[in-house]
């Protein structure tokens, strides 16, 4: 199974940084139940700044059931257009950051990043917990704005570059970046990997280690 997984990897995506849409399932709230609505939420989820139009621009397949919406987003090419207008964002777990209470301290979300406040010596600061990882983000104040940390988590500087990862990492990888990119070989159960990406090789590895 290994090996055919590997050639499906090689024979798929012989063709340099490939887009690739993102899949989310939500469930309504009372907050969102419409399509202005759903704007809303991804637009507050994702940065502090209004991006409706560039949205709009880059969801597909929207389907509204009584209980769920389900849509298909761009990453890559969203990215890119926030990227360019030099806006602060995060487009990372859209599936978690769209929930109502996603912003919130001591959440127990399974397979979402939950904000955890807790104390050292005589300070207090806040983690970002995933499963059994945790990282320190900021020391804890009242005025703290969750929105802000998650929105500047990672600075962003477009480069290219030839990344190494292990090749179940690949999946991860698609799914932060939205991009399949050009597999150039495969040694020592390592992909080596054509890249350009506004993350550094250290960004990646973090992402793909870390969640």
């Amino acid at each position: 199974m290994k090996y055919l997984y590997l050639i499906s990897i090689f024979l798929a995506f012989n063709l340099k940084n490939l887009s690739a849409y993102q899949e989310i399932t939500i469930q309504k709230d009372n907050n969102l139940q419409n399509y202005q609505e759903l704007l809303l939420r991804i637009n507050n989820s994702i940065t502090e700044e209004d991006i409706i139009s560039s949205i709009e621009k880059n969801i597909y397949n929207i389907n509204f059931s009584n209980t769920q919406i389900s849509l298909n987003v761009d990453v890559d090419n969203l990215s890119k257009d926030l990227y360019s207008k030099n806006i602060d964002y995060n487009l990372f777990f859209l599936n978690c950051s769209l929930l109502e209470n996603f912003f919130k301290f001591n959440n127990k979300f399974e397979n979402c990043p939950n904000f955890i406040i807790q104390n050292f010596e005589k300070d207090s600061y806040i983690y970002l917990n995933f499963n059994e990882n945790y990282f320190r983000l900021h020391k804890f104040s009242k005025n703290i704005n969750l929105k802000s940390l998650w929105f500047k988590l990672l600075d962003k500087n477009k480069s290219s570059y030839q990344l190494s990862i292990d090749p179940s990492n690949y999946k991860k990888l698609k799914y932060f970046t939205g991009l399949e990119p050009k597999i150039l070989s495969y040694e020592q159960n390592k992909l080596l990997l054509d890249f350009e990406n506004i993350y550094n090789d250290k960004q990646i590895n973090f992402l793909v280690n870390f969640f």
